[in-house]
């Protein structure tokens, strides 16, 4: 998988098979995925094919963008520690969530897929 750049930082995206200790989050929990603030590193579990490493790269891309946008500092500061975990994952949720609905409205509305300088942004959706 490649590289890819979100306000400037560099992220790597790297498949690690099954027991790899990147993928067990602070919880303890084993996951499918996990992103590394601070090496700015997804780490995917080598099995995980489409479509379900679509929906998993674009949540831990939304994670991504957290951190770049400077909103997991932002959280962080003002949320007590116990709650971090929840409120990152409802933070790269509705990032995820608005991106998807952002780029559909858009598409529906050009009748055409979003292009933004040079980059055209998934398929034509159907309205429905």
């Amino acid at each position: 998988m490649r590289p890819f750049v979100v306000n400037g930082e560099v992220w790597r995206v790297v498949r690690v098979p099954v027991g790899d200790p990147s993928l067990i989050d602070r919880t303890n929990t084993p996951r499918l995925a996990t992103t590394d603030h601070v090496t700015r590193t997804i780490s995917v579990l080598d099995s995980v094919m489409p479509p379900l490493l679509d929906r998993v790269m674009l949540h831990e891309a939304a994670h991504a963008i957290t951190v770049s946008r400077g909103l997991l500092g932002r959280m962080r500061s003002v949320v007590p520690e116990s709650a971090w975990v929840p409120v990152e994952e409802w933070a790269a949720q509705l990032v995820e969530g608005h991106a998807i609905e952002a780029v559909a409205a858009a598409s529906r509305s050009l009748g055409r897929p979003v292009c933004v300088d040079g980059t055209c942004m998934g398929e034509l959706l159907n309205s429905t």
